[in-house]
Formats: C-alpha cells, sequence, structure tokens
C-alpha cells in the first residue's frame, strides 16, 4: 500500500499557482456542519496559535485522459471540513470586494485589494470563470456554491433559496466575519484571513479508493487519541516526584478521585474525558487566568505547566493541596453541568429553583457561562451569594440565553470573553471587589447590555424560523412557557392521579413531548396547499418554507409520528363524543377518549383558535393564523423573559 502524507498549510492546499481541484466524489454526503461546528472552528482558527493543526483530509488522485495539465483529487474524508474552510474564504472574499471600494483609510483600502484578489485565485482555478471551482462539491451543493461565487463575483445578489442548509452556513459564517465587534477593521480581518490560509492540515494521499477506505477505517475505528486529559495527568503527577514516593502515591489517588468525579454512579462507568477536558479549560478561566481571553485545548497544556511551577514554588500549596482543590471545584462543576449530584458540601447547589434554573440553562447551550457558575458556586461564602442572590442571576442567565438563541445575537464567539470580564470585575489579584448585590447588578446589566431590546427582541420572535435554527431552545420555550401559563391560570395538566410531565423521557432517551408543526414539513399535501395558497398551489412550497418553523405553527404533542400531514380539521367526519380513537384531522386527533391533538388541554393551544372562536369550531389554518398566533407568543414571551428590574 503506497500512501503519501504532507502537512501543509491550507495555502497550500487552495493554492493560486497550480490547477488543482478536490472533487467530492456522489458517494460522500452532501454539506451537513450544524452552527456549532462551524463557532468551533472560528474560535480555534481566531485564538489558537497561528498554523494550528486542524485536521487531515484523505484524497485519491484522479487521473484523466481530458486533462493533461490539471490535478484531481476526489476527497475521500475531510470533506466537510474543506467546505467550511471554502466556505470562510467566500465569505471574506465577498466583504474585501465591498470594504475595496468602501471610503476608508487608504491602507486598509489596498490590504482589502490584495486580500480580494488573492482569494478569488484560491477558489478559481480560472479567475473569470465561476464555474472553475478548486473545490467541486456534490450536484446540489456545487449549484449554490457556484451561484453564490458568481453573485460575489459580480456585486449581486444570489439567485438562492436563503432556507437551504448550505445558504444558511454560509449566511452564518458571514455574519461571523462582519461583525464589528470583532473585526472593527480589515487589519483585523486580514489577521483572521492570515490565520486561515496558515492553518496546518495533513492531506494524505493513497493510491486507489480501496487503499484510501482501509486508511479510512484504520483512522477512525482504532485506538483512542491522546487527550489533554492525559497530558495533564503527567503533569499534576510530576508534581510529587521531588517529594518521594509516598506523596507520589497521594497524587495518584487523587487524581484517580478527580477523574472519578467525571464518572457515572457505577463503579466501572467511563470517565467523561469532554466534561473533564472542560473542567480543566473553565477552571483556568475562573482562577488561574488574569486576562478576558479564553484557553483553548492548544494552549492549556503550556498554561497550567506554568500554573504548576508556581504551585510547587509555593510552600503553602504543595501539589497535594492543589489536588485536593482542584476536587473540591470538580464536585461543584459537575453539579453545574448536572453530570452527577453528588453532594459537594455547597448548600446552594442543594436548593430545588437553582438545580431547576442550572437544568434550564443545560438546556439552552449555554457552556460560555461556566466559567462564571464555577467561580460563584466556589466562592459564595466569600461573595456573599445566598440562594435568592444566586437565583436571581440564573434567572437573569435563563432570559438571556432565550433571547440569544432566538435572535443570534450576541454571537457566541463574543459571549465568553464578556462573561470572563465579569469574573475579572468581581475578583482580581486575589481580592474581592464586589460583593452580595453589587454582584447581582452587574451580571444583570452586563447581559442586558449586550442582548437585544425588548422592540428588536419581539421582532426577531415574529419572524425568525426558531424551530429551524435551534430546536432545542424552542422546544425549552414551549415547555417553560406552558407551564408558566399552567400555574398563571391555575390549571393542571392532567389529573393528580395521572399527572402529565412534559419532560418524560422514553425507554430509549428520547423526550416522548417533541415539537409538532401544525402547518406540516415536507412537500404540502393538497388539502394543505389549498389552505395556504388558495388558487395558487404553486405557490405553497414557497410559502411553507417561509413560515412552518415560526413560533406560531408550533405546539407540542406526544403523538408527532401519529400526526405528520394529516389535515388540520375534517369538517365532513369530525370526532364524536363517543370516538375512543381518531386519527383523522389534527386537531380532533383522540387516544383512549382523550384528545391529544390541537384540542388538548395545553394552555399554549388556548392561542391556536382566534379570539372569541372555539378550537372545535375552527375548521382552516392559514398564514394569518400563524402570523397571529406568532404575535401571541411574543407577548408571552416578552413578559416572561425580561431582565430583572434593578437599581
Amino acid at each position: 500500500m503506497k500512501i503519501d502524507a504532507n502537512s501543509q498549510a491550507l495555502s497550500k492546499i487552495l493554492t493560486m499557482e497550480s490547477r488543482e481541484y478536490y472533487h467530492i466524489p456522489p458517494y460522500q454526503r452532501p454539506y451537513s456542519w450544524r452552527n456549532e461546528q462551524i463557532d468551533q472552528l472560528f474560535k480555534d482558527i481566531r485564538e489558537e496559535s497561528i498554523g494550528y493543526y486542524i485536521g487531515n483530509i484523505l484524497v485519491t488522485k484522479h487521473e484523466t485522459d481530458t486533462d493533461l495539465v490539471s490535478t484531481i483529487y476526489e476527497v475521500i474524508d475531510g470533506q466537510q471540513r474543506l467546505t467550511t474552510l471554502s466556505l470562510f474564504l467566500l465569505a471574506l472574499w465577498q466583504i474585501a470586494g465591498d470594504k475595496k471600494d468602501a471610503d476608508i483609510p487608504n491602507q486598509e483600502q489596498s490590504l482589502a485589494s490584495d486580500m480580494h484578489h488573492d482569494i478569488g485565485r484560491r477558489l478559481l482555478v480560472h479567475r473569470n470563470d465561476p464555474a472553475s471551482t478548486r473545490l467541486q462539491l456534490l450536484d446540489d451543493d456545487a449549484q449554490i456554491y457556484k451561484e453564490l461565487i458568481r453573485a460575489v463575483n459580480e456585486h449581486e445578489e444570489p439567485r438562492v433559496k436563503k432556507n437551504r442548509v448550505f445558504v444558511k452556513r454560509y449566511n452564518h459564517i458571514l455574519e461571523l466575519l462582519i461583525d464589528a465587534d470583532t473585526f472593527p477593521d480589515v487589519f483585523a480581518l486580514y489577521d483572521f484571513y492570515d490565520r486561515l490560509i496558515n492553518v496546518t492540515i495533513l492531506q494524505i494521499e493513497a493510491a486507489s479508493i480501496g487503499d484510501a477506505f482501509n486508511i479510512f477505517s484504520s483512522l477512525n475505528s482504532k485506538g483512542l487519541p491522546l487527550t489533554l486529559v492525559d497530558l495533564l495527568k503527567s503533569e499534576f503527577l510530576g508534581m510529587g516526584s521531588e517529594h518521594g514516593n509516598a506523596q507520589e502515591s497521594m497524587l495518584e489517588t487523587q487524581w484517580e478521585t478527580l477523574a472519578r468525579t467525571f464518572a457515572g454512579s457505577n463503579a466501572d462507568d467511563d470517565v467523561d474525558t469532554t466534561a473533564f477536558t472542560q473542567f480543566f479549560l473553565n477552571n483556568y478561566d475562573a482562577f488561574e487566568s488574569t486576562t478576558r481571553s479564553s484557553v483553548t485545548k492548544g494552549k492549556a497544556l503550556n498554561l497550567y505547566q506554568t500554573v504548576i511551577r508556581k504551585k510547587r514554588n509555593n510552600a503553602r500549596l504543595n501539589g497535594t493541596a492543589y489536588l485536593r482543590e482542584m476536587i473540591q471545584r470538580a464536585r461543584v462543576y459537575v453539579n453545574i453541568i448536572q453530570l452527577s449530584d453528588e453532594s459537594c458540601n455547597n448548600s446552594l447547589l442543594e436548593n430545588a429553583t437553582v438545580r431547576q434554573l442550572l437544568a434550564d440553562l443545560k438546556q439552552l447551550e449555554s457552556t460560555q457561562t461556566y466559567p462564571l457558575l464555577l467561580f460563584l458556586f466556589v466562592k459564595a461564602n466569600e461573595l456573599e451569594l445566598d440562594a435568592e442572590r444566586m437565583t436571581m442571576i440564573l434567572s437573569a442567565l435563563v432570559t438571556f440565553y432565550v433571547r440569544r438563541n432566538i435572535a443570534e445575537y450576541p454571537k457566541s464567539s463574543n459571549i465568553r470573553a464578556k462573561i470572563i470580564g465579569t469574573i475579572r470585575a468581581i475578583y482580581a489579584d486575589d481580592t474581592v471587589l464586589l460583593r452580595g448585590d453589587d454582584i447581582v447588578r452587574t451580571i444583570v446589566h452586563t447581559l442586558k447590555d449586550i442582548s437585544r431590546n425588548d422592540e428588536d427582541f419581539g421582532k426577531e420572535i415574529l419572524q425568525r424560523p426558531i424551530y429551524d435554527q435551534n430546536a432545542k431552545t424552542t422546544r425549552f420555550v414551549l415547555i417553560d412557557l406552558e407551564h408558566a401559563l399552567e400555574k398563571r391560570n391555575q390549571v393542571r395538566l392532567g389529573t393528580k392521579e395521572r399527572p402529565v410531565d412534559l419532560n418524560d423521557v422514553r425507554t430509549n432517551g428520547k423526550p416522548r413531548w417533541t415539537i409538532e408543526h401544525i402547518l406540516p414539513e415536507g412537500t404540502p399535501p393538497e388539502h394543505w396547499q389549498q389552505m395556504i395558497a388558495p388558487g395558487h398551489p404553486e405557490d405553497a412550497e414557497n410559502i411553507k418554507d417561509d413560515y412552518t418553523h415560526r413560533i406560531g405553527n408550533l405546539t407540542l404533542t406526544a403523538y408527532n409520528e401519529n400526526m405528520h400531514q394529516k389535515p388540520f380539521a375534517d369538517p365532513e367526519h369530525p370526532a364524536t363524543q363517543e370516538d375512543t380513537h381518531y386519527n383523522l384531522s389534527k386537531r380532533d386527533y383522540k387516544d383512549n377518549g382523550e384528545y391529544v391533538g390541537m384540542r388538548s388541554q395545553l394552555q399554549i393551544n388556548t392561542s391556536i383558535p382566534r379570539p372569541g372562536e372555539r378550537i372545535e369550531d375552527k375548521t382552516s389554518w392559514t398564514i394569518d393564523d400563524i402570523k397571529r398566533r406568532s404575535e401571541w407568543f411574543r407577548d408571552e414571551m416578552l413578559k416572561r423573559y425580561r431582565f430583572p428590574d434593578i437599581d
């Protein structure tokens, strides 16, 4: 088996000097990266050292008799990452094209012009031919990619459907790069471009597809990679090397205790290496760092080596004392992220309201707050934070993340720096600067200042396809509002003997209650075409795409898989009192004699009929209904997700 492996910069892979193409073969999947993966890559490129290694691409060389000058590589593995890198370049090309003609200082204009010229040559083999893309994608993705390139090249709006995954991901990348806080000028943008084209990629070239698949299988199935945790273990255990075997043995025991904190309750459960790694990063940001920057995995080892050297030189805090401190922090951390409810001698973490708010934050994917939460809970007594104050802080964080996840503002890459900056405002140079109410006030004001205001948040609720952009947050909001409405209206879902838990999970671990689209996803059948586009069935698909994921079209059901594209109602054959089971419409769906469709007991379903209309009399579900109900949700969400009023 012949294998060539070359470690090289992206600038050498997407070179300007040769006619090299990277072709995605038809057996590959379409582009499918999520925003979270893009954000992580963006963060790594910005924050890791220049030349950061981002992974492998596995290729075979494709010979052709028709073009003896060009080299074509078939990409067997790494196409998702390579596509994302190309989209970053395309977005930079678009921005540079705008900047080079903008009213900005000459030096910035010149830099933008150089960047625009270079990127065009990297993306296209023939500079003036948008069809000659160096990266040759699968047909559907390729059509969009080439149209985006054409539009950028000709300074036009692209003729693409904005709801396509490929377009959404490109627009997400574009939003990252036009953020004025992150990139205040062309110099900052060029610095990112320089980091981008200098990321290191290991290009592995196999002689044949058969060899390539053997390599792919080997890379993806054999052995476990050495992790940051493994390397840190060596450093921590080394703290006892100068103090004899007894301390070395004690350190090994303490390390095992620390590691088992991130395992399940059973003795043979595996350690959650991801959570363990994130603990080290969050611990550094919370307690060891003095800057507002977040530590990265690539830099963490060197930074912890510096910390450990300082601990060694501190007679009061030897290796065992430092590990004891880390164990206590880890026990707090696993309670915060709800990996474990093991006692950590912290009364705040035993408070039911506090634990529920932490569970809410976990659902809202609020990992950027973990350094702050770890810091606050570990130092709660010193900071004079009782359950009432901590509840107010956590409630403000829930409000912030609901607003942030719906409006997609601020960008996740900017949140952590603000969070870490708040820690530094509270505590610096081993000195407590703020306590009690002052801490609550500082955190709430910081979150409020970087959030959308009520008017803008309300507009985002009405306009955004929130299910499509963040299904987890959408489900959280629907359940949270339902609980709030039940409490306000003094009603109970189910009965005392048979209570209904909207957070219940099935034996397979999946939630029993899921999101139901009243106007269904997928190609609209005829009855839905007539309802949303009467007389113009050809417009139904586009109308459905624009409105189906908006919050006014959503509810909760435990029967999602049974409803699919059923009509809203069947006026000619409605359910009757005698029907035990009924499945002809979403409105009247019944199981075991109970209405479980749109006529269920859910309080959020009371907004499906118009004011003064009864649900059993409602026979249609139109775009106007979706707009009306979205306004109802907006009003309820603005009441529910308000920041506390603090002087």
